[in-house]
């Protein structure tokens, strides 16, 4: 299953680019709050979740509308799950929810709506890694900066938030990127998310990158 650019009416069919310690990509999804109805496809406004979802849980997600998905019933794939707040701000205006957001693997089990263009759909939850676990699910992969490939030169750092770095760079909204850094007790600082987006939005990148010659605090 993908959908067509509601823009230029072609089917999006963008495959991910890996990077250096990236090694896994997660779809962006809205996710539904458990217990309500599923609403039309073109309605805005519907109930988010807020909670984090459990393993063994049946959860509907909403896929497409300007971002890249294709999969198929029987799939497994990991989608990002952020709480309510941030999934409609952004982390910016909720940064406390960081450590309530997760990369969820799931298997695809069937079709609850859909158009050209997007569609709800029921998935099985397999395992739910938040956001400061994922450096210890990952080996450890070496780049020479968590700024390379994409737009990383252009990146600017947007918030901190105790031990997160958020960086992005926007290019009028053609175009952009976004990274989020968190740093371990040591010091040492792990890429662990990147996304590369542009008319069709982009796969979230998902991994342990570190910088050649990042040092533990010695302190």
């Amino acid at each position: 299953m993908n959908f067509k650019c509601k823009c230029c009416k072609q089917i999006v069919d963008e495959k991910p680019r890996f990077l250096a310690g990236l090694s896994e990509f997660a779809y962006s999804a809205e996710w539904l709050e458990a217990g309500e109805p599923v609403p039309p496809l073109e309605e805005r406004f519907w109930a988010r979740a807020d909670e984090l979802p459990k393993t063994g849980e049946r959860r509907i997600i909403k896929v497409g509308f300007y971002t890249p998905f294709n999969s198929e019933i029987g799939d497994s794939f990991n989608v990002l799950f952020l709480p309510a707040n941030s999934a409609l701000n952004g982390w910016d205006e909720a940064p406390e929810e960081l450590e309530r957001s997760a990369v969820v693997s799931c298997v695809f089990e069937k079709v609850v709506s859909s158009d050209e263009y997007q569609a709800f759909i029921e998935i099985s939850v397999k395992r739910v890694v938040t956001l400061p676990e994922l450096c210890g699910r990952f080996p450890c992969g070496k780049t020479e900066s968590l700024f390379e490939g994409g737009f990383g030169k252009g990146l600017q750092l947007e918030f901190t938030w105790k031990n997160w770095e958020y960086y992005s760079f926007d290019a009028q909204g053609d175009c952009g990127d976004w990274r989020l850094v968190f740093t371990d007790s040591d010091g040492v600082r792990h890429l662990i998310l990147l996304c590369n987006w542009g008319w069709h939005g982009g796969h979230i990148l998902v991994g342990n990158a570190v910088a050649i010659g990042e040092k533990r605090n010695e302190g």
